[in-house]
């Protein structure tokens, strides 16, 4: 397994299940993963209960079921949400996301809060041959566990 397949998965722009934490609680929700520039992003409204979490404790986790896929079935990133308030960024994200135009007029509306995943490390289970590909992208190594 090649990260390059994980990250041409990304740019299908799948549905994730992204999990923060509030106060000891985790709390988990489905949200768009955008794959852009080779870095995972997520958005929301502002306000919005996970935005304060990840701006409280940056730590989050996503899953991916890629049912879909015959190399693999599921996805689990690690890292931290880093908050972006660079409107050069925002305005270039805006752009790329399909569905921007039915939550925010504009890219500089304080409502539309932009966060860059900065991903750590990337887990896929390949159920067919009972293997775990670990993928730590901050030490550019890659574990295979067999289950």
């Amino acid at each position: 397994m090649k990260l390059e397949v994980i990250k041409d998965y990304f740019k299908q722009q799948p549905l994730m299940y992204l999990a923060t934490t509030e106060g000891d609680q985790p709390r988990v929700r489905p949200m768009a993963l955008i794959y852009h520039n080779e870095i995972c992003w997520c958005c929301s409204i502002s306000g919005r209960p996970k935005i304060k979490q990840m701006i409280e404790n940056n730590k989050i986790e996503f899953a991916i079921n890629a049912h879909d896929k015959e190399e693999f079935s599921t996805i689990r990133g690690t890292g931290k949400a880093v908050l972006v308030e660079d409107l050069k960024t925002k305005k270039e994200l805006s752009e790329v996301i399909p569905w921007f135009s039915g939550y925010w007029k504009s890219y500089d509306n304080p409502e539309f809060t932009l966060f860059q995943m900065d991903i750590e490390t990337i887990e896929v289970q390949i159920p067919k041959i009972r293997e775990f590909h670990i993928f730590d992208l901050k030490e550019n190594t890659v574990e295979i566990e067999k289950k």
